[in-house]
């Protein structure tokens, strides 16, 4: 008995959660949303003292018009890097897969509220991602992949005026500007309060800067990965462990 508990593996203190192709694609898509937030509230409220201190800043409505275009077309090349990374890759597929949405999901994300509210001391079991890590991926996905669609055609307005009604162009420039501040407030809002500043959180973690976790948080945040990455019987101690291969 005492040799197979010298045998064990040891638990680490951190295990990696995040490779460094998912950082990043996190700190792209977390730079691309900014710029196109804030060139697109310049012009969004061009005639208020915000957009015009934001235009200024920006060095100009000519200026500003190239950067929010620059910061475009990088959030469609990350688009398409991560539709290939997710499809592709074993990794990336494995991360997919796990961000599927479950019946489950909907008790869960009432339970996990619940928790971020301060009315309940126990946070619900989860898998590698809480109902909430998922609402916030598909969200930023969907919305993102509308962001583009509705972009192209207000970049290419002289062509696509063409081919679709103006009312069809009236209703995508109105939807391309709240929808575009929609997501920030959430993406930055939302997602800043649940990642750094709710309990047990604040003042920051630092997953999103070197991908790692803390073994402890891994067991409380995500109890039922903590069960598949380590035996119930192994203690702590280790320097190493298992992880998202990079």
């Amino acid at each position: 008995m005492s040799a197979d508990r010298d045998s064990r593996r040891p638990i680490p203190d951190q295990v990696r959660r995040f490779s460094a192709t998912e950082l990043a694609q996190h700190w792209v898509l977390m730079v691309t949303l900014t710029v196109l937030a804030l060139t697109g509230l310049a012009l969004f409220a061009a005639d208020t003292w915000l957009g015009r201190t934001l235009i200024a800043a920006e060095g100009g409505i000519e200026a500003r018009g190239t950067i929010h275009r620059v910061a475009a077309v990088a959030l469609m090349i990350l688009t398409g890097w991560h539709f290939l990374y997710v499809v592709f890759t074993e990794r990336g597929h494995g991360q997919l897969m796990a961000m599927r949405l479950r019946a489950s999901d909907v008790r869960g994300f009432g339970r996990l509220v619940a928790y971020y509210l301060g009315r309940i001391e126990e946070l619900p079991e989860f898998g590698r991602f809480t109902p909430l890590q998922k609402l916030q991926y598909w969200g930023a996905g969907i919305g993102s992949l509308m962001m583009i669609a509705t972009g192209l055609v207000l970049w290419f307005h002289t062509a696509a005026m063409m081919v679709v009604p103006k009312w069809v162009f009236d209703v995508t420039t109105i939807v391309h500007g709240y929808e575009g501040l929609i997501l920030f407030a959430l993406l930055f809002g939302w997602h800043v309060y649940i990642v750094h500043l709710s309990p047990g959180n604040f003042p920051m973690q630092r997953t999103f800067l070197d991908g790692k976790i803390s073994v402890e948080r891994l067991r409380r945040e995500h109890a039922r990965e903590y069960r598949e990455l380590f035996e119930d019987d192994v203690t702590p101690g280790g320097a190493s462990g298992p992880g998202g291969a990079e």
